[in-house]
């Protein structure tokens, strides 16, 4: 082996004095090879073991630290093995005579070679990955968990990204149909974890009983669906990456929810406009590449998906039922059969076609959802229920109103004018709680608290102050000159004389 300082005179010999190899040779005793590999080298020379270091004393115990090490893959994170645990169960159970030293070197030698090892994967155009996952957001001044349904698209580098409030059947599939109608397609084919929303249980090799009515929504799309191997999530690490992508992207700082359909939509826009980016390795962006994607798409199926309108029936108490919340709907509609249909945001209630009920959906447990004039028609019959009817109570109003019902109820016997006041508040069955404030006002300001004033007031359009007439620009008009009106006439009029 020669030494660095050979090295080093050898290169100097050669690139500064500018000597041939033969002279060089000459000069050092070396073979005209040797100085090529010096050369070559580019450096000074490296050491090379030609076997394996020799543990006389650690040797017999390989065996038991490997066999350590692989139980440990099956054990929870935070009790695993340590060199050090390793050394002492080594001395105490199998009679070990030798030092740390060897055995802390050889874990970290066995350690890296049991780490896992993956083949690159490739998709092509129309197939997709799906994943929750999970982020921190502020509602109502608290942070709590929001949880992300998203979608990748691994050829063109597409990511969508919803949040729903709980990861329900529910929202599984209304995460797919967003992402949808977001991509424009239905990819043809989207690999899965084995996620609870899609399969019931998991069988030996690649059988899965997959949920009915997952499996009847992916029928109706016709896309075919697949599923990692237990344990391998690198078999969609696409999306394992898309779900990192949104937490540093669109949660950094814990974003504030208002509501959640617009929380959606500013999640759309934030997704929308990674698609002006380049995927690594290739010269189109994002949005070349998926209009390239597109045309491998299923085209989205029209109509609402069945299953999504649950039927159900109105109560006594004029409340339906959906989600263990409860939501009005009017008076008219007691006892009858309803179908319910909701997203994230919304609960629709439905009469046959007719929607009846279009409510903020409250994510909530049992609880009362009023819309107060909904009860409007039945409190008129019982007015007592005015005061202390639970829905009223949701109902906040200007105090013009006040002042109207204690002049309309003042004289008044039998409770004719809170039944008077009741039909004033019934025209919110109509019209807008701005609008009827307008006409309660100025039913005050002329002093007639009558329903039929109200209702005449509020049919007559907002009065609108005309702005100035701007003669700026306009100085041809100074000519013109009016002659101010003779009004001697008025005087006359009002004299009594024609």
């Amino acid at each position: 082996m020669r030494t660095m300082d050979e090295h080093i005179r050898v290169r100097r010999m050669r690139f500064v004095e500018g000597l041939s190899v033969r002279a060089i040779s000459r000069a050092t005793g070396f073979h005209r090879e040797t100085i090529q590999k010096i050369l070559a080298s580019g450096g000074g020379p490296r050491y090379q073991r030609r076997l394996p270091p020799a543990r006389p004393m650690l040797g017999p115990f390989t065996g038991v630290i490997e066999a350590i090490l692989q139980g440990d893959r099956k054990a929870p994170a935070k009790q695993r093995h340590t060199a050090q645990r390793i050394f002492d169960r080594l001395r105490a159970e199998h009679g070990y005579a030798g030092g740390y030293t060897q055995v802390r070197a050889y874990v970290a030698q066995a350690r890296n070679l049991l780490q896992a090892a993956f083949v690159p994967l490739e998709f092509g155009p129309g197939e997709a990955q799906v994943d929750w996952g999970d982020a921190w957001i502020v509602s109502e001044g608290e942070e709590r968990q929001a949880h992300l349904f998203v979608l990748t698209l691994p050829f063109s580098d597409g990511r969508f990204v919803a949040a729903f409030p709980r990861e329900t059947l529910e929202f599984f599939l209304e995460g797919h149909e967003r992402a949808f109608r977001f991509f424009g397609g239905v990819p043809r084919r989207i690999v899965y974890d084995n996620l609870k929303s899609a399969v019931t249980k998991v069988g030996r090799g690649h059988r899965r009983d997959r949920n009915p009515t997952f499996e009847a929504f992916a029928q109706r799309h016709l896309f075919a669906s697949a599923f990692c191997n237990v344990a391998q999530a690198h078999e969609k690490g696409h999306v394992e990456s898309g779900v990192g992508w949104a937490r540093r992207n669109l949660f950094v700082p814990p974003p504030l929810l208002s509501d959640w359909e617009g929380f959606n939509t500013d999640l759309e826009e934030g997704c929308r406009a990674q698609w002006s980016k380049r995927l690594r390795g290739h010269e189109g962006t994002v949005e070349e590449r998926l209009a390239e994607e597109r045309v491998h798409f299923l085209p989205i199926p029209q109509g609402a998906a069945p299953g999504n309108a649950k039927p159900q029936t109105v109560s006594s108490l004029r409340l339906v039922r959906f989600d263990t919340n409860d939501y009005s709907v009017p008076c008219a509609y007691a006892h009858h059969p309803v179908t319910v249909q909701a997203d994230v945001g919304r609960v629709g209630i439905f009469d046959q076609a007719r929607r009846i009920a279009w409510r903020r959906r409250c994510h909530a447990r049992e609880k009362a959802v009023y819309e107060p004039w909904h009860y409007l028609a039945l409190i008129e019959r019982k007015p007592l229920a005015l005061d202390y009817g639970a829905p009223m109570r949701r109902l906040e109003l200007d105090e013009c109103f006040g002042v109207l019902r204690r002049r309309m109820e003042d004289g008044q016997e039998h409770r004719e004018g809170t039944r008077a006041y009741i039909r004033v508040l019934r025209l919110l069955e109509s019209h807008p709680l701005g609008q009827l404030t307008r006409a309660v006002r100025q039913t005050l300001d002329l002093g007639v608290e009558d329903y039929e004033a109200v209702k005449s007031l509020l049919l007559l359009p907002e009065e609108k102050t005309p702005s100035p007439l701007d003669l700026s620009g306009r100085g041809h008009l100074a000519a013109y000159r009016i002659p101010a009106p003779d009004l001697s006439v008025y005087a006359a009029v009002a004299g009594g004389v024609l």
